[in-house]
């Protein structure tokens, strides 16, 4: 279905998987009229996307790995350059982690940026043309943990996993869903076409998602009351910056506004709260699980994994996706000063 307007269309389909969490979900994506927006880093992610999706399914390695390989090639000709947003936040968080006591060089950084894309790209052709068994191996799951966060979803009904945006955080739900019951909860992506990809590598990874972008708040909360009586691990992106956060956590030597909402459901619902950070070393994958927290006070459960994230990224800022955000740039220029 689509709705006009002078500025833009809003174009929305009802799509189906068996990774869905309630087996379907109206996707909607806003498409803008106006041709200065052609452009954007919006419109060129929905046309790339598709066009990389499709030669992964046809083409063979060599070939469909070749734009990534350039694209690699062409981001390390680009350190040279001093502005280069992602030089620039290299060295903002190589000077915070030197204050911290650990050694890395902004050169180092980058390069280990460059192979864990590289590295994350290649286990998704993997997975996509050779499936589970295929890439399982790569992620290395430590059975000890596997056996504490079971242990305390039994115990309490269920587990919020709070994770960041780390390269491989998503591709390693494929093992953790077979040591737990796992849900992911996703803000799908803003076009459809991207959204039908993400489902379709959903279906391979063979894990339950339940998809949030433009749902309703009542009926995500319904469902994850729901599942934290059922022993459930839900895992939840939650270190995005929000511009009208209702709570702010201190990372860096600042105030950072974060969104509460995952917050909201552990301590409603009295369960362990367990942050996580997965790091990449090119295709492998090493998940890292902080202390559980059970509380009933929000503020200190957003501290307590705010804290554990600003400690594994300084140990290590490479497997970090965020480290190029637009937003995190910032924070972290202002507390390198």
């Amino acid at each position: 279905m689509d709705i006009t307007n002078k500025s833009q269309t809003i174009r929305s389909e009802v799509l189906r998987s068996p990774s869905l969490y309630s087996k379907e979900f109206e996707a909607t994506e806003k498409i803008n009229n106006k041709k200065h927006q052609l452009l954007s880093g919006t419109r060129i992610k929905a046309v790339l996307a598709p066009l990389m999706y499709w030669v992964i399914k046809h083409a063979p390695k060599w070939c469909a790995m070749l734009p990534i390989h350039l694209l690699i090639v062409t981001l390390r000709l680009m350190y040279i350059f001093s502005n280069n947003p992602y030089r620039k936040s290299c060295e903002d968080i190589c000077q915070l982690a030197r204050d911290a006591g650990f050694t890395h060089q902004p050169k180092q950084i980058y390069d280990q940026i460059l192979n864990n894309i590289l590295g994350t790209a290649e286990n998704y052709y993997h997975l996509y043309r050779h499936g589970i068994d295929s890439v399982i191996d790569t992620i290395e799951l430590n059975s000890q943990h596997s056996e504490w966060i079971n242990r305390l979803s039994k115990e309490y009904g269920g587990v919020i996993l709070m994770v960041p945006h780390n390269f491989a955080s998503v591709f390693s739900a494929l093992k953790m869903n077979r040591a737990f019951p796992l849900l992911i909860v996703s803000r799908n992506s803003s076009t459809i076409d991207r959204t039908k990809i993400a489902l379709d590598y959903f279906e391979r990874m063979q894990v339950s998602v339940l998809m949030v972008r433009g749902g309703n708040s009542f009926e995500l909360s319904r469902a994850l009351f729901s599942e934290l009586k059922k022993g459930t691990v839900i895992a939840a992106t939650v270190d995005s910056i929000e511009g009208r956060s209702d709570t702010t956590v201190h990372m860096f030597g600042q105030e950072v506004g974060f969104s509460s909402w995952a917050s909201k459901i552990g301590v409603k619902k009295n369960v362990p709260i367990i942050p996580s950070y997965f790091r990449s070393i090119g295709r492998q994958v090493v998940p890292v699980f902080g202390e559980e927290i059970v509380t009933d006070d929000i503020k200190s459960a957003m501290q307590h994994y705010a804290e554990f994230f600003e400690r594994q990224i300084l140990e290590d800022p490479a497997s970090w996706a965020f480290l190029g955000d637009k937003r995190w740039r910032k924070v972290l220029h202002e507390a390198s000063q």
